[in-house]
């Protein structure tokens, strides 16, 4: 049975004209009362607007209320729904809601399952879903579960595994994560790492119903290496790892290549002994280089002043 608290949906969009009329629908199906939709448009090149604006013609505001906010250009899924959250919480405070959910609107994460998570958020401040199956490609899902554990491993603060953006969160969390959001934007790493009171509700992901996946491959690397050098601690051990490991060889080199010349073995000289010092000389400024990163990562300044977004416009749509 669905949760009777009003809920603010959070959804950012970007070419989903084939999905937006059935997402919309089925969330209506699944509100209460008062829920409130902010539908976040990241520049789309299709009809999403026109048909979300139709869609919204034939919904019931008092079922579920339907706002556009439309980026001035396509900033990236990430970013869009921040902007989101920055209007939710918004909203939030203007109607008295003290929960804030975020979906895609791909249909990937069943808008029926926010009434599992507004139930398990219940007294606590997130409640977030776990794939317990996944409908992507074999290819797709090997390469997102090998990231996700990469994550998970070696992140500074601890990310679940297989968590995505879909989530029911308490004002109080979201406010929290949009005072600390930073360039480098990936948001199931920033949900973790605010802390407070959260739980993992485990519910199945099926595939795109229509359209072509925003992400893919190519995305995902995209998102992994920036997770990965914003959210973990794994690069500057690498750089520990390779730059150790090359100065003990360029000594242990050393140490072999002097023993061999003292016992009149071999007549050391030339190209490998060149060799050998820009070895250990590329070593030594390595491990410099780590101590610096280390300080620098310890001490984070904004470098750009620009905001992640620009907002063109938001409307009420019925």
């Amino acid at each position: 049975m669905t949760d009777q608290r009003q809920c603010i949906v959070v959804a950012p969009m970007h070419n989903e004209q084939s999905n937006v009329e059935s997402f919309v629908n089925r969330l209506s199906d699944t509100a209460c009362d008062g829920w409130e939709l902010i539908a976040v448009d990241d520049g789309s090149q299709d009809e999403t607007v026109s048909r979300l604006r139709e869609t919204a013609c034939h919904t019931s505001p008092n079922r579920l209320r339907i706002r556009l906010v439309s980026l001035s250009r396509n900033f990236g899924h990430q970013r869009a729904l921040i902007a989101g959250l920055h209007v939710a919480l918004r909203r939030a405070d203007e109607l008295g809601v003290d929960r804030i959910a975020v979906i895609d609107a791909d249909l990937q994460d069943r808008p029926e399952h926010l009434a599992d998570l507004l139930k398990a958020s219940s007294g606590i401040d997130v409640a977030y879903a776990v794939r317990a199956s996944r409908g992507e490609s074999f290819l797709f899902q090997i390469a997102a579960t090998t990231f996700y554990r990469m994550l998970a491993r070696w992140a500074k603060s601890p990310v679940p595994e297989n968590a995505g953006t879909f989530s029911v969160m308490s004002t109080r969390a979201v406010r929290t994560i949009l005072e600390n959001v930073d360039e480098n934007v990936f948001f199931p790493g920033l949900r973790s790492w605010v802390g407070y009171e959260q739980v993992a509700v485990p519910l199945d992901r099926d595939g795109r119903v229509a359209g072509q996946s925003r992400v893919g491959i190519k995305g995902l690397v995209r998102l992994a290496v920036g997770a990965l050098f914003g959210y973990s601690r794994l690069p500057l051990k690498l750089m520990v790892f390779i730059s150790t490991g090359s100065l003990m060889l360029s000594i242990i080199a050393v140490i072999a290549m002097t023993a061999l010349k003292l016992a009149g073995l071999v007549a050391v000289e030339g190209i490998p002994l060149v060799v050998v010092l820009i070895f250990f000389n590329l070593s030594v400024l390595a491990i410099f280089l780590t101590i610096l990163a280390y300080m620098v990562g310890r001490n984070p300044s904004p470098v750009q002043a620009r905001q992640l977004f620009v907002i063109g416009g938001e409307t009420c749509l019925n």
